[in-house]
């Protein structure tokens, strides 16, 4: 009997060679070339491609030429992961702005998630392209570690995916020993490196909005989840006003100096601004926002470079 050949290999480690093989290089394989490559015969490729065909057969392609068997896996990468090489960039520059915010955990499981998605799409000049490399960075002052929320976190999402509101325990800057609320999360809002939570307080069975708040997500130091449908409607926060979203719009009007006048003029502050340039090289911002405290702190950081215009 003859000796088989890749005999150290199980016919499922063949497998994943082969379609290996096939799915990175978009091209014809011919069947001599592809045994070889196993160190199997022609016979064994062939059993091996119907397998594929079977499991894959809009991608499958097989045909001869000058006598010669060939196969071929051609993938639609729009079908099967529903993003391109470019949309992997932008989501791996999300991935870094959005890593302060994001326990170090969670940042390992998205560098890992998008080093198999770049690994999934096989493009010839996939070599040029790692998720985590550091063509860019973001810098960031006063980062908060979240390593200990994260339980916190995903139970805010649960709670927002599923309709379901929670007990926390919230402790703010000026109190020591906290309060407890019923809360209805909305929606996560991350802001100035910090994360927060919208939604409302409600009684102990989320029936009735008291009224609507943002609480800092490390400000929370126990969050009991209760999986209870709730029964309240919450108002959507407006996110494109300056700041956290905690009264009803107000308008002001900012005289900046012509020192702070480019650094002003350069940003989008909110959609509803707008900006007057003076003769003088000053200017005046009229901007709606839902924090008129987070306002009037920022306007006093410019120092004698801005006020207010009564």
């Amino acid at each position: 009997m003859a000796t088989k050949k890749y005999q150290d290999a199980s016919s499922g480690q063949k497998l994943l060679k082969l379609y290996r093989i096939l799915f990175s290089e978009n091209k014809q394989h011919y069947q001599s070339d592809l045994a070889k490559a196993l160190n199997c015969s022609a016979q064994t490729i062939i059993r091996l491609t119907n397998e594929i065909e079977q499991s894959s057969p809009e991608c499958f392609q097989t045909g001869t030429e000058k006598n010669r068997r060939w196969y071929r896996l051609q993938a639609n990468h729009k079908n099967t992961l529903g993003l391109n090489y470019q949309e992997l960039q932008y989501l791996s520059l999300c991935r870094e702005l959005s890593k302060s915010l994001i326990p170090q955990e969670i940042v390992q499981r998205i560098d890992q998630t998008l080093l198999q998605l770049s690994m999934l799409l096989l493009e010839l000049d996939s070599g040029k392209f790692s998720p985590t490399s550091k063509s860019i960075a973001f810098f960031s002052k006063g980062k908060i570690d979240y390593s200990q929320q994260v339980n916190i976190i995903e139970d805010l999402l649960n709670c927002v995916e599923s309709k379901f509101f929670c007990h926390v325990h919230y402790v703010a800057n000026e109190s020591k020993q906290g309060k407890n609320y019923y809360f209805v999360p909305q929606k996560l809002i991350a802001m100035n490196n910090a994360l927060y939570v919208y939604g409302a307080i409600s009684n102990n069975a989320a029936t009735e909005l008291i009224h609507t708040i943002c609480l800092a997500i490390h400000r929370i130091k126990k969050l009991d989840l209760i999986k209870q449908p709730i029964s309240i409607s919450i108002p959507e926060p407006n996110e494109n006003t300056f700041g956290l979203p905690w009264h009803e719009p107000r308008t002001f009007t900012i005289q900046f100096t012509k020192e702070a006048a480019g650094y002003v003029k350069e940003r989008i502050w909110a959609d509803e601004q707008k900006i007057e340039e003076l003769e003088n090289g000053e200017i005046i911002l009229t901007i709606t926002t839902c924090s008129e405290p987070e306002l009037m702190a920022w306007v006093r950081s410019f120092g004698e470079r801005a006020s207010i215009v009564v």
